[in-house]
């Protein structure tokens, strides 16, 4: 499975652009302050109930969510997340100025193969937004709709002087989705959830074995037996 790719879903960037324009924006910090330096901060369309904080996105284990009233003030970004079919969790305009930068990190709870990914939606951008996930420049125009996995290390700097303004979109993994993903090439037709050793390599492999030695004890054997075996796959 791919890191990253273009869905193949396009919206209307000028009708994005002015309507968010025309929106009265509050715009709230972003909670996660070791994670960036300058001002990243949002606006909370859909929320998760019970949280403390205006643009949390909640996590996996989050089950209830509800619209914001400002959703009312924007019918065509209503259409475009009606155009993802599949269950919609967190949803928030997400706001970086010249000059911000959100440092390297990972979202452990965004796994496609655990139920849950987050889509961007470009509404305003500029040539010098560096956007990297994966090792991999991402380079998003308006109106495009985007898959990253960010349960990988990624990272943005606005070198522009105008703002970088995303339409931020969690969901649910569901057929449509998986469709969807296979048409765009992200997944290929039948992939499979990757054995959870997969992750390592062949020198790691070897350290766990020899620390499973070490620790001996019930199921032990068993498990230097299978990861042994995923050395010679």
């Amino acid at each position: 499975m791919k890191s990253s790719g273009l869905l193949p879903l396009q919206f209307d960037a000028e009708i994005l652009e002015k309507e968010f324009l025309d929106l009265s924006k509050q715009w709230v910090a972003h909670f996660n302050t070791s994670y960036y330096s300058g001002d990243w901060s949002g606006i909370q369309l859909r929320a998760p109930k019970g949280e403390n904080h205006q643009i949390s996105p909640g996590h996996a284990g989050t089950k209830e969510f509800a619209d914001s009233p400002v959703l009312d003030q924007l019918p065509y970004i209503k259409e475009v997340i009606s155009a993802i079919e599949a269950p919609k969790d967190s949803i928030r305009f997400l706001r970086l100025t010249p000059g911000s930068k959100i440092k390297p990190h990972k979202d452990f709870d965004l796994e496609f193969w655990d139920g849950f990914v987050r889509l961007h939606v470009p509404i305003l951008t500029n040539e010098k937004v560096h956007f990297e996930l994966d090792g991999i420049k991402l380079d998003m125009k308006p109106g495009e709709c985007w898959f990253g996995d960010f349960s990988k290390t990624h990272s943005v700097f606005n070198g522009g002087e105008t703002e970088r303004v995303h339409l931020v979109i969690d969901c649910q993994v569901n057929d449509w989705m998986t469709t969807i993903f296979e048409e765009a090439g992200i997944l290929e037709v039948g992939e499979q959830k990757p054995h959870e050793l997969s992750k390592y390599d062949n020198a790691t492999k070897a350290m766990i074995i020899e620390e499973l030695k070490r620790i001996g004890g019930a199921g032990a054997e068993e498990a230097i037996e299978r990861v042994s075996k995923s050395i010679n796959e």
